[in-house]
């Protein structure tokens, strides 16, 4: 799309973004160009024209519309068949009754040697037997979920060098039950139970001494 600008500058100015245009376009191929024009001031009458190798290539909407803030105008762009595939003019843009005038260049066709607009591109080295392509795999490693649990030691060695540990383990217990009952927090049955624990513990510790 072409924008253009009416009366920003000033009364009758004319502003045009994109100096030059190009369609790439193929022998009997066709093709539309949108021009955005918008007028700053007053409504106004703009005479819209072509001149050079594309005046007999383009169509224009409406040459000569009445714009009131902003108007879209089409123009068809058609590039004949033959052998000649590139071809340049200027699309002009007045206003005042032609008292100012700006142009921009348009572009139609393919320069010589240009691949056309559709064409792709295949690697040559495609047609070869032993063709193997330069790029590599990519290898996404997937996160592994591992959990590692806390490991457990127990010095063994340690423990067996306390020899008395039996008897603090018996002397313990006692003492709680004795404190707990003295408390009233327990009753006789559950002491004796935690007694039988208590000396359960300190004989199996005992043969882990031995």
């Amino acid at each position: 799309m072409q924008s253009v600008y009416i009366n920003r500058k000033g009364l009758q100015s004319i502003e045009i973004e994109q100096p030059l245009i190009r369609l790439p376009l193929r022998p009997g191929g066709k093709t539309t160009l949108d021009i955005d024009v918008v007028n700053y001031e007053a409504p106004t009458h703009i005479y819209l024209s072509s001149r050079g190798e594309i005046k007999d290539k383009v169509t224009f909407n409406r040459n000569n519309p009445y714009v009131d803030g902003e108007e879209i105008l089409t123009i068809t762009v058609a590039a004949p068949p033959g052998q000649q595939e590139f071809y340049e003019g200027e699309v002009s843009i007045s206003t005042g009754y032609g008292s100012r005038e700006e142009s921009f260049i348009l572009q139609i066709g393919q320069f010589k040697n240009e691949p056309p607009p559709d064409a792709i591109e295949v690697d040559e080295a495609l047609t070869h037997m032993n063709y193997r392509s330069k790029a590599r795999p990519i290898r996404v490693s997937q996160p592994s979920m591992q959990i590692q649990w806390p490991q457990l030691r127990v010095d063994v060695a340690r423990i067996r060098g306390m020899r008395n540990l039996p008897y603090i383990l018996l002397a313990i217990g006692v003492i709680i039950a004795l404190i707990l009952l003295a408390a009233g927090g327990i009753s006789y049955g559950v002491a004796i139970l935690g007694f039988i624990v208590v000396v359960v513990l300190a004989y199996y510790t005992w043969r882990l001494l031995d």
